[in-house]
């Protein structure tokens, strides 16, 4: 119970919550707040990206592999869980832009860090991390257009925000290393991307605190499909891992890439091009990656600390 709460109380959690809280019950700054929210997706997704070493992207045929990985997770996996769940359960259009924006935006930038945690193959999860940044170029706007084109839609200015949000913070995070600025912006990494993650989760929660407060069907509709595609794919990676001895590391790598969305993208975008309740899936799909993301900690935590791990360390998940 203490180790759980050590994870739950640092300080980017703490901060994810009051930026939760504090944009449902003081939502005064939504309009602030959402001028802000690509600013801050852009420079956390260039910040994140400099954990990439130098050179990484020299040699595209070694991380292809690595990158097919990456989409093959992100998108056929938990993208069409995302949308065949939808079509299901989901009649109100507003929520299914949402949720369509979901399955098409890339994994999420905590998958980074995460992996050194739960001690994941570091190649593969970096190759696939960038692998689906570098589908969504191409994947995107294909999902965009086949499941949202009856809906008025500004592609061009899609196509900005795709380039905006992800080419140019693999271009920016590039020049910051080969000049040098990497080591500077490392040491304040922290500090940066728990600002930006604030600014974009209290813009999300703000934009539709009247709306969640009044705790309707379709919100909670959203949490079960939510809930259950990460628990079909935990399961699934997990029986796969044991029936076929897949490395740990590997099926850790996985586990990250396919259950783990940008939902801070989608909700801007949604914010952006559409209405408010179009960003509602991303806000509840990010709460329930915030609750996957402490039970794995808590898990790797304790799997650390066991003295048959000491000994002898796992190979099979």
């Amino acid at each position: 119970m203490m180790s759980m709460i050590k994870i739950f109380a640092t300080f980017s959690n703490l901060l994810f919550v009051a930026a939760i809280l504090l944009g449902l019950y003081w939502p005064q700054a939504a309009q602030a707040a959402s001028v802000l929210i690509m600013p801050a997706l852009m420079i956390t997704l260039t910040v994140t990206l400099l954990r990439f070493p130098s050179g990484f992207l020299n040699g595209p045929r070694r991380l292809l592999s690595g990158a097919l990985w990456g989409n093959l997770m992100n998108y056929l996996v938990l993208g069409n869980l995302i949308i065949l769940g939808s079509i299901f359960l989901i009649r109100d259009e507003k929520y299914w832009i949402g949720l369509v924006l979901i399955a098409a935006v890339p994994s999420a930038v905590a998958i980074l860090p995460l992996s050194e945690r739960l001690r994941a193959d570091k190649m593969l999860t970096l190759a696939g991390f960038a692998g689906t940044y570098l589908g969504a170029l191409i994947l995107t706007p294909l999902i965009g257009a086949a499941f949202l084109k009856f809906i008025p839609i500004r592609y061009d200015k899609l196509m900005i925000l795709a380039v905006t949000l992800i080419v140019l913070p693999l271009v920016l995070s590039r020049i910051a290393v080969d000049r040098k600025w990497d080591t500077l912006i490392k040491s304040h990494e922290g500090t940066i991307s728990d600002g930006c993650f604030f600014v974009i989760f209290y813009a999300l929660a703000a934009n539709n605190a009247h709306l969640i407060r009044q705790w309707p069907l379709e919100v909670i509709l959203i949490s079960i499909l939510a809930l259950a595609t990460v628990f079909l794919i935990t399961l699934a990676l997990v029986l796969i891992g044991r029936f076929y001895k897949v490395f740990h590391s590997t099926i850790s790598s996985l586990l990250l890439l396919g259950t783990m969305k940008n939902y801070g993208l989608a909700g801007g975008i949604a914010l952006y091009i559409f209405n408010n309740e179009a960003a509602v899936p991303a806000l509840i799909f990010s709460v329930f990656m915030f609750l996957n993301a402490i039970w794995l900690k808590f898990r790797a935590r304790n799997h650390a600390l066991s003295p048959a791990s000491e000994q002898t360390p796992p190979t099979y998940i």
